[in-house]
């Protein structure tokens, strides 16, 4: 890396570049040609060139393009300090190299334009050629009457409106605020607006990146002192420190005074968040589907997803789901956050009501404004089952996440090199579909992995999928982590690619699978419950691996009030994890779940056995639930074969 946090710096320096660029460029047009004729139309370039540059970086960073609001964005807890200084350096790089470029284009002109206007470069009239680059104030171009305490209050004033509406336009609290996709093309409008209100005064800066990048230009390229004509440090007061001062108090102003009174407003119980005649979503939501085969790692992502968006004051509702009830995630993930529903009986394509249901549920009770679901792990196609039918019926009122599909690096390694990942021919077409239709690619368990081979794995998916963002994760360390969420808290384009998908051997990959959901409650004296987990996965593996037989997950939760033990197994021996609390009690719960190819009758069998040795005569079992099955055929309620275009 040439810097810490190297897709942030590409980003924020590719887009104050081009707002550099567009903005500064329109007022050099109208200076030098008289191309623009009035305030309206230089203000209108300003806000299409911020527009542009928002569209064009958004995906790599943040797209705040300035210093000011990226102070705002730390001061209120939306951007980490550590990287801070990488978005500063940058916003002010792209301007300095927007300034170089412009000067590039326009000197010549701007040569002749002194010439005839016997103009000395670097005196006090040559202000009328370096307004192209930097502000001043008064505006040259105007006779107001400007202060320099005049000058700094309306320069923090218009920071301030442009910094409430970013956070009003793009912040979750704000039910209204417009679709994601819509959001740049207000800010652009919010600049345009405030440069017609403050232009005449001080040409309305609202930038210090903007303004001091330009301006070093004109310094180097002859102006000198006429570049910063105050010695009494009037233009860093007014265009860097009024700006930064303003942006911090748009901020708390939005998250003391304007968030709270927004949260009112949704735990109102008289304003409902749903149409309760149709069941139609009036707040919009979005949503983040995580896919992936079994034994992926998706349930501990969502873990860890929700814990980081609830960081930034979102409130995040997940969904999982399963062929039948009892399931482990449900349990594990209600760990850490009570808005969880369980979509069971069938897969969210084939119950697609039920999954709208599970998100109406999430937004009526818990006002969730991020939904994080996770479909059955065995499940593909979701492009064409659920993100087109949710397109096409539910336009405006939930916005669909890029499709993330989690990857095992081990079983991927072996896929992308030919074999079937340890898993049936059909079950491995199934994780080649999953694949295939993944807008974001994640492989996961990045600890496991060596930098090198992590590096050649990340290399051969973007070779294999040109059209896939690939992210390494770790969801145990955190590392990719947050480049993830950005991506999927940010971009819109999802369901890109509907794959192919033989149904007939999409079924076959499942039914070779048995499904096993069983609940026990487990009483004896004093038992170890860590060490009873691991020593059951353990001996269970061990019968698995002896048989060859294919593993898909096996999962367990045992918890006795808050205190819980979780284990799992997403291969042969050596992927037997078991986590949690040390704890002894005489009584506690055990939820389990096994997908594993063997028919149902046999997973039934060699479970009850595994229990009953481990368990020997000191651990009595009583079974609550017990589900054995295979997976019918998939039948979707929709399947659309064309992508349905955002409107």
């Amino acid at each position: 890396m040439i810097v810490p946090f190297k897709r942030e710096f590409i980003g924020e320096a590719l887009g104050t570049f081009l707002l550099v660029l567009f903005g500064c460029g329109s007022v050099a047009v109208t200076v030098l040609f008289s191309a623009h004729q009035g305030l309206m139309q230089v203000a209108l370039a300003w806000g299409i060139g911020v527009t542009l540059a928002i569209y064009v970086t958004r995906h790599l960073s943040s797209a705040h393009l300035n210093p000011a609001v990226s102070v705002a964005m730390v001061v209120t807890g939306r951007l980490p300090k550590a990287k801070l200084p990488t978005y500063l350096i940058a916003q002010f790089l792209g301007a300095i190299l927007g300034g170089l470029v412009l000067f590039l284009l326009f000197g010549p002109s701007i040569q002749s334009y002194e010439l005839a206007h016997g103009i000395m470069r670097g005196s006090p009239a040559s202000v009328k050629t370096a307004m192209i680059f930097g502000e001043f104030y008064p505006n040259p171009g105007t006779k107001a009457l400007v202060s320099m305490p005049l000058a700094m209050g309306v320069e923090s004033f218009g920071t301030f409106l442009l910094v409430l509406m970013i956070f009003g336009l793009t912040e979750s609290s704000n039910s209204g605020r417009p679709d994601g996709t819509l959001a740049p093309v207000f800010i652009g409008a919010t600049v345009s607006s405030i440069i017609c209100l403050l232009a005449p005064l001080t040409q309305a800066g609202l930038n210090p990146a903007r303004d001091l990048g330009p301006r070093l230009v004109t310094w180097m390229m002859g102006w000198g002192q006429a570049a910063f004509p105050d010695r009494t440090g009037g233009v860093f007061l007014v265009y860097v420190l009024a700006p930064v001062l303003g942006a911090i108090l748009a901020g708390l102003f939005f998250v003391n005074v304007l968030e709270p009174a927004m949260e009112d407003i949704k735990q109102d119980p008289t304003l409902s968040v749903i149409d309760t005649q149709d069941g139609r979503f009036v707040m919009n939501s979005r949503l983040i589907l995580v896919g992936g085969f079994l034994g992926a790692g998706k349930t501990t992502l969502l873990a860890e997803a929700a814990r980081h968006l609830a960081t930034t004051g979102q409130r995040v509702g997940l969904i999982t789901n399963d062929q039948a009830p009892e399931l482990v995630d449900t349990a594990f993930l209600s760990q850490g956050n009570s808005n969880v529903e369980e979509v069971s009986g069938s897969c969210f394509c084939c119950n697609f009501p039920g999954l709208l249901g599970a998100m109406n549920k999430l937004q009526t009770n818990a006002h969730a404004d991020v939904l994080i679901a996770e479909p059955v792990g065995s499940c593909t196609d979701l492009s064409a089952t659920i993100i087109q039918p949710l397109r096409d019926h539910h336009l405006g009122e939930v916005t669909v996440a890029p499709l993330s599909v989690l990857t095992d690096p081990f079983r991927l390694e072996d896929i992308l090199h030919g074999g079937h990942g340890g898993l049936h021919p059909s079950a491995a077409y199934i994780f080649r579909k999953q694949m295939e239709e993944a807008d974001i690619l994640v492989i996961s368990k990045a600890d496991l992995v060596s930098p090198e081979k992590l590096n050649a794995l990340k290399s051969q998916v973007t070779k294999e999928l040109p059209l896939a963002t690939v992210f390494c994760v770790s969801a145990k360390t955190g590392a990719g982590l947050q480049e993830w969420l950005d991506a999927v808290m940010l971009r819109t384009d999802a369901g890109q690619q509907i794959a192919e998908v033989d149904y007939d051997t999409y079924a076959e990959g499942e039914a070779v699978l048995g499904w096993l959901n069983a609940t026990f409650e487990l009483t004896g004296q004093a038992i170890e419950w860590h060490p009873f987990a691991s020593d059951f996965l353990r001996s269970l593996s061990e019968r698995l691996d002896a048989g060859d037989i294919s593993v898909g997950h096996v999962k367990l939760m045992i918890e006795d009030g808050d205190r819980t033990v979780s284990g799992n197994i997403t291969g042969r021996i050596e992927t037997v994890s078991v986590r949690g609390q040390e704890f002894a009690s005489s009584k506690a719960k055990m939820t389990l779940n096994a997908r594993v190819e063997m028919s149902p009758a046999a997973v039934e069998q060699i479970v009850r056995e595994t229990l009953d040795q481990v368990m020997g005569d000191r651990i009595q079992a009583t079974t609550l639930a017990w589900r054995c099955l295979s997976p019918g055929r998939p039948m979707p309620t929709y399947r659309y074969d064309r992508l349905i275009a955002i409107k």
